[in-house]
């Protein structure tokens, strides 16, 4: 499970919906009380931004046509307040997948 939290415009597809379900994956993880230190240590995920930011994947989607019906209906204890450093998020990103960097290069 890995949060980008980069802007979603720069998102190709695969990217954007992976993220989107990764996010629902997240929230049963945290329903069944799984263990997620590791995603914690790799700074992956950050609790305190799950809503807004499915808002946010939520919203490309449907700017792009693509149908969405899995809004999110929870509260969550954030507990562990953790920040993903976005700049090596998008490097990383950049780097695994070459249609993102496209478009990321074509908006900045």
């Amino acid at each position: 499970m890995r949060m980008w939290l980069v802007n979603p415009k720069i998102l190709c597809r695969q990217h954007l919906l992976g993220e989107h379900n990764e996010i629902h994956m997240l929230i049963g993880s945290i329903e069944k009380q799984k263990i997620l230190t590791g995603f914690f240590e790799k700074k992956l995920i950050e609790l305190q931004s799950i809503k807004k930011r499915h808002h946010i994947l939520a919203n490309e989607m449907q700017k792009r046509g693509y149908t969405h019906k899995s809004p999110i209906n929870m509260k969550i204890n954030y507990g562990i307040s953790q920040k993903i450093n976005k700049k090596k998020s998008l490097e990383e990103l950049t780097k695994r997948c070459a249609v993102c960097k496209k478009r990321h290069n074509a908006i900045y």
